[in-house]
């Protein structure tokens, strides 16, 4: 009687052994292995046309990447399996007991195989899928939306958590429309994930957004065509959902594409209406777009938002509009992706987003911000603007209201904006600031308000044209570094080396060294010598280099004195040969000057007309006897009025101004030319000053007359006098009896 237990268990031990040492199916096609207490088959990449038969005590099957042509037999599965993955076949058709009796299973994968819904599909097939809880379909251009009323009516008593559907229709075709028949069976669900992308939908009936689940915690909808409409306002409806990606609209794809789906006979009809249901607009949607419409040209509309959501993924719709001021309904949203866009224009405010922390808005060609459009996301924590045109308009924000009110921001990036200039109070209440990226700019130097950026722990500055950082840059820099460890990135900047920037190179090493401040990669920091060379010396060896570099400055600094002292020099030289060549027309013009402003005392006369003398005679004092002859043949006999220093000269007064005045009030002036005479200074004084008053006084009026008094040798006689007797006309004293008649004759004539 024990003999039969005994078999019974010896059996049981060799149906455990073989299992384990030849595999989980009859023909031992399969690796077999224990997971998590259960068995697990894995046929995966082995070339399968046809699934195996299993044992019945296996649980989870990996079939993925074979040839499977269709779905395996029924009788070839275990009852109670609960993972089962056919990924990546070649399977076409659906077999209407295929998943018969498999209530068991939670984990069902057909992605990548060429299903299609045939006429012949039962409407059933899922229906005993009642544990299901993750299911992909995803990646059968084939199937079509179609699928969708025959999935959601089997699994709509089911525990499905997670709907892939991705890819169900071609890449390029007619456009779809989700439908109410395609999501009715899904409200009462507890669906947590649901993934539409890459299907081409179009619209979205009516109501059909209401019949999804109140579980619905995550919505993927990217790459699809979406248009406007009233689905956008029932949205508002699905009370728990936190992620909405609808990213990627409207995007191209690439002409391979069309030749794929040509080869595959891919090319979705539009399908018919199924449901026989009258579908309306709900009211409250309704009232939402009439809102909306009403207050269009104002901008005072809200946007609803479900009040539970925490992320929206709104990349590369293909959107293309400046910013309004936008108002949302209340909501929990913490993280707007919008990058990708062509928001040209942010004028704002966004009014609503209490809760948002992170923000972006890169690669939309904005090329202008008003001051007020971060003014209400005040608890914005990261801003991502990069890749815009935005450099213009945040340097002529002098005041710094941009950015005034995001009190708690911690990262900013601005890289590749075509920032040339940033304005000392742009960044000025930005205290909890710890990471700044301005790369790829146009910056020469730091201007703004570093000292503000109390918090600031990177600071990106790379693929600017920084030629090096001036004294005060440097100590700001420096001063913040004493309250917190900043790494300062400066690579593919065209830095210099040369003695003008020698005290920047020996900062950044200096600071380096003591580790408070951190050049990311500075040993492949690069340097030109000078802009004739433009040779490039790595930062490898830059120690020794400034070493070298000092060496060549301190000679260079005593050549520069040497050139800057003899160029001085030269000017001192050449100015005062300048002043001395027109010495004469600086003081004709200085007591010209000065007689116009203040006056002068007349020379003596009762006559007070501006020319009260024909003439003022010019002499030597050796020759006055001369002079008093000519007084007596011409003022006594012609009646000739002469202007004689000796006798007409005002006492007290400047010699200088005297020979102004007679200068200037006199017709003609006669230079009695003589050896004494030309060793007179005051003479020549005189000669220079008549000729300074035929120039710029009388419109080069003849004024000057020479007379020859005694001759004088030709090397003797200056170069001034010269040229005025080459260009004026003269006489000589004969100092005979007839030729003194005739010279006091001719005198007198020139004269009157």
């Amino acid at each position: 009687m024990d003999l039969l237990p005994f078999l019974v268990h010896t059996l049981r031990i060799l149906v455990v052994l073989d299992i384990s040492v030849h595999g989980c199916t009859y023909d031992h096609k399969c690796k077999c292995s224990l997971v998590h207490g259960t068995w697990y088959a894995d046929c995966s990449n082995r070339g399968l046309v046809r699934s195996p038969k299993f044992w019945p005590n296996v649980t989870r099957i990996n079939l993925s990447r074979n040839k499977l042509s269709s779905l395996p037999e029924r009788l070839l599965l275990p009852d109670i399996l609960t993972h089962f993955d056919l990924s990546y076949n070649k399977i076409v058709t659906f077999r209407n007991n295929a998943f018969q009796q498999l209530w068991k299973l939670t984990d069902l994968r057909l992605y990548g195989n060429a299903l299609r819904v045939t006429n012949d599909l039962n409407s059933s097939i899922f229906e005993d899928l009642l544990n299901i809880k993750y299911l992909d379909l995803s990646n059968n251009p084939e199937l079509t939306l179609r699928i969708m009323p025959i999935l959601t009516r089997g699994i709509q008593n089911s525990t499905i958590e997670f709907l892939r559907l991705s890819r169900i229709q071609c890449t390029f075709g007619f456009g779809a429309e989700l439908r109410i028949e395609d999501l009715r069976f899904l409200k009462y669900t507890n669906l947590k994930e649901i993934h539409l992308r890459s299907n081409r939908i179009e619209q979205v009936e009516n109501g059909a957004t209401y019949f999804l689940p109140q579980s619905l915690e995550k919505i993927y909808v990217e790459d699809n065509l979406f248009t406007f409409g009233l689905y956008i306002f029932e949205i508002i409806s699905l009370q728990n959902l936190k992620s909405l990606n609808i990213a990627l609209q409207q995007v191209t794809h690439s002409p391979v594409k069309v030749v794929e789906n040509i080869l595959h006979f891919c090319v979705n009809k539009r399908r018919n209406i199924i449901s026989n249901m009258e579908v309306y607009p709900s009211n409250k949607s309704i009232k939402h777009a009439q809102e909306m419409y009403k207050a269009m040209s104002a901008y005072n509309f809200t946007i609803p938002v479900p009040p539970n959501l925490e992320i929206i993924y709104a990349m590369r719709m293909g959107l293309r509009y400046g910013i309004p001021k936008l108002k949302f309904s209340k909501n929990t949203v913490k993280k707007l992706y919008m990058q990708g866009n062509t928001f040209y224009r942010w004028r704002g405010p966004i009014i609503g987003m209490n809760h948002l922390r992170l923000l972006d808005l890169s690669n939309n060609f904005c090329s202008n911000v008003s001051r007020d459009f971060f003014s209400h996301i005040i608890y914005l924590s990261e801003l991502y603007i990069k890749n815009n045109l935005l450099g213009y308009s945040i340097a002529s924000d002098i005041d710094g209201r941009i950015f005034e009110n995001l009190l708690h921001v911690r990262i900013m990036v601005l890289s590749a904006n075509r920032i040339a200039h940033l304005p000392f109070m742009v960044f000025k209440n930005l205290k909890n600031l710890q990471h700044l990226d301005l790369s790829d700019n146009l910056l020469t130097t730091v201007e703004f308000d570093i000292l503000k950026l109390k918090a600031l722990q990177y600071l990106d500055l790379s693929g600017n044209q920084i030629q090096a950082f001036g004294e005060s840059t440097r100590k700001n820099i420096s001063h913040l570094k004493e309250k917190t460890n900043i790494s300062l990135n400066l690579m593919n900047n065209p830095l210099r080396c040369d003695c003008k920037t020698l005290d920047f190179l020996q900062w950044m090493v200096k600071e380096r060294k003591l580790g408070k401040i951190r050049f990311p990669r500075f040993r492949d920091y690069a340097c030109t010598m000078s802009s004739s060379d433009r040779k490039v010396l790595k930062f490898i060896n830059i120690e020794i280099q400034i070493e070298e570099l000092i060496k060549q400055c301190s000679s260079y600094t005593t050549l520069v004195f040497i050139i800057a002292s003899l160029i001085i020099l030269f000017l001192v030289v050449l100015s005062a040969g300048l002043i001395y060549r027109v010495r004469w027309k600086l003081r004709y013009f200085y007591y010209m000057i000065k007689s116009r402003y203040h006056g002068y005392k007349a020379v003596r006369g009762d006559d007070q007309s501006d020319l009260k003398y024909d003439a003022f005679v010019s002499y030597a004092d050796e020759d006055r006897q001369f002079v008093l002859k000519m007084i007596s043949k011409l003022e006594g006999e012609k009646n000739i009025r002469l202007c004689i220093h000796h006798r007409d000269f005002v006492p007290g007064y400047d010699i200088a101004e005297n020979i102004i005045t007679a200068v200037n009030k006199s017709k003609k002036t006669i230079i009695i030319l003589s050896p004494n005479y030309i060793k007179s200074s005051w003479c020549m004084y005189e000669l220079h000053i008549a000729k300074m008053e035929e120039i710029y006084s009388r419109d080069k009026e003849n004024v000057l007359f020479l007379i020859f008094y005694e001759a004088v040798p030709a090397d003797k006689i200056p170069l001034k006098i010269m040229d005025v007797i080459n260009q004026k006309s003269y006489i000589e004293f004969p100092n005979d009896e007839y030729g003194d008649t005739v010279f006091w004759n001719r005198l007198g004539e020139a004269l009157m």
